[in-house]
């Protein structure tokens, strides 16, 4: 199983740092701040700038 390969009840990835894709050339990364396992969504905060990303959880990728 892949790190991102999580499903409901299994484990949460709140506050996990992750990276996730961006229409940037390298994908981003942050931490989670909210995780939604029934509809496998993420909100990721981006430590760098403050801004957040939403969306599934199977495009992010678990780094620490």
């Amino acid at each position: 199983m892949s790190p991102t390969a999580f499903t409901s009840g299994v484990a949460s990835l709140r506050l996990r740092r992750v990276r996730y894709p961006t229409d940037a050339v390298a994908p981003c990364e942050g931490v989670v701040t909210q995780h939604d396992a029934d509809n496998e969504m993420v909100t990721v905060l981006n430590t760098n700038d403050g801004s957040f990303w939403h969306g599934p959880q199977r495009l992010v990728e678990v780094v620490a």
